[in-house]
């Protein structure tokens, strides 16, 4: 006689079954792994912008500005629209005379919003920051720790910490 091979209809059922629970757990640690990685690469951008203004500011021994921008262009609009680093000669923090944009960021993907107080952030030539400043970052959906505050300090020096999301 010739031995059958194969699954019988219970031991797919049951392999079915299994695989149905594992993927039900995995889906909510995968949905959170996505918005962790959202966050963190958001908030690189930010961190990155900052760093760069600084950078520019003490290459190029001039004020250079880090500020809003829904355009690309002037400082105008929300810091989740977008935002640019420019040279700043004047210190007026708005793009004019012979002022030069340096990079241009777009708008936040996902939903994200930025909050903080001050509405540019002004580098000297020395590197200092005219004033301080914390860049709340929270995106939609936001579970546990996953949100990223960005603390820019007097000195100009950027710090990345988790928070609470509110």
């Amino acid at each position: 006689m010739k031995k059958e091979t194969g699954f019988t209809a219970i031991e797919l059922m049951v392999t079915l079954a299994v695989a149905v629970v594992l993927i039900s757990m995995a889906i909510p640690a995968y949905n959170s792994f996505v918005q962790n990685n959202r966050i963190t690469a958001q908030a690189n951008d930010l961190v990155t912008a900052i760093n760069l203004s600084r950078d520019e500011a003490l290459k190029r021994r001039t004020t250079v500005t880090i500020c809003s921008s829904a355009d690309g262009s002037t400082c105008a609009g929300n810091w989740h629209d977008g935002w640019i680093v420019f040279t700043d000669a004047n210190a007026d923090s708005t793009v004019n005379g012979t002022d030069q944009v340096l990079r241009v960021w777009g708008a936040l993907a996902g939903g994200a919003t930025i909050t903080t107080t001050p509405a540019a952030l002004r580098y000297s030539q020395i590197g200092l920051v005219n004033t301080g400043a914390v860049f709340q970052l929270r995106i939609p959906g936001c579970t546990g720790n996953l949100a990223r505050d960005i603390n820019v300090s007097v000195t100009g020096q950027p710090s990345v910490s988790h928070s609470a999301c509110s």
